[in-house]
């Protein structure tokens, strides 16, 4: 539900700036201009606009189109900015927002996945913060009017608790990233092996290196210490590389080595194909 709320919401906007736009044969039709002048898509758009041709005529004789996604609805508001200042309309925490809301459905439609009530509770603050700033700045609808007032204190509160949370996760990050660069001088920054990722859980920038993590990172809000993303460094040169990117040796002690794509020899193989 929560998922699909946020769906209605970006395919509300898109029916703000032309209900036609919400079916994919006329979003196509920008998509293809926008590409083609590499432009865009509302700038595609009100270049068709401005050539008054009538994205209604491409729906002509079908009953029933095929509406666009969310994502498509996304990359589309993603494009406006304001005209005074040039700021984007659409920020990267929203679109993070929309990341982690796509991850919690496939779990929760492919595992068996629970939340525990606080989980839920930052859940519904983290979805509510989002769509009540992006409704607000588009001016599609009065959440407070829509949800009654004593709802909207309640979201009020669970966003508060998420943004509060999220807040001392991200002052832990800055912190912890302030003490490993303490007493270094800048050229030398390079030599300290200190990286910030996105969690692929909660799809927030607060990954960082961690003692008491059994993968050296721990994420300082939902505390996953798992990521693809990581980088460790190869048992016999000491190049940092995913664990995707390198090789698997089991070795004589039954113990098992990481090689790089040079150590592995791949990179050898690949030269003499």
């Amino acid at each position: 539900h929560i998922s699909h709320f946020l769906e209605l919401v970006l395919k509300l906007y898109i029916s703000s700036v032309n209900e036609n736009l919400l079916f994919s044969k006329c979003y196509r039709h920008i998509e293809k201009r926008s590409k083609r002048d590499s432009i865009e898509l509302l700038q595609a758009y009100e270049l068709i606009c401005k050539e008054d041709f009538e994205l209604s005529s491409l729906l002509e004789g079908i009953q029933h189109p095929h509406t666009i996604t969310l994502d498509q609805a996304l990359e589309f508001a993603k494009c406006e900015k304001c005209s005074i200042t040039g700021v984007d309309f659409v920020d990267i925490n929203f679109c993070n927002d929309i990341e982690w809301i796509k991850g919690l459905r496939n779990n929760i439609e492919h595992y068996q996945f629970r939340l525990s009530p606080k989980e839920a509770r930052l859940c519904i603050g983290r979805l509510v913060r989002g769509v009540a700033e992006f409704v607000d700045i588009f001016s599609l609808f009065n959440l407070e009017d829509e949800v009654g007032k004593d709802n909207y204190q309640l979201f009020e509160i669970l966003a508060d608790e998420y943004s509060h949370l999220l807040k001392e996760a991200e002052n832990e990050v800055a912190e912890k990233e302030a003490e490993a660069f303490r007493g270094v001088r800048p050229k030398h920054y390079a030599l300290i092996e200190w990286n910030i990722y996105q969690c692929p859980e909660c799809s927030n920038n607060t990954m960082i290196p961690s003692d008491d993590s059994s993968t050296g990172y721990k994420c300082t809000f939902c505390s996953n210490e798992e990521s693809d993303e990581i980088e460790f460094p190869c048992d016999c040169c000491g190049t940092l590389a995913t664990l995707e990117e390198m090789e698997t040796w089991p070795m004589d002690d039954g113990s098992i080595e990481h090689r790089c794509y040079f150590c592995s020899g791949q990179y050898y193989a690949d030269k003499d194909d």
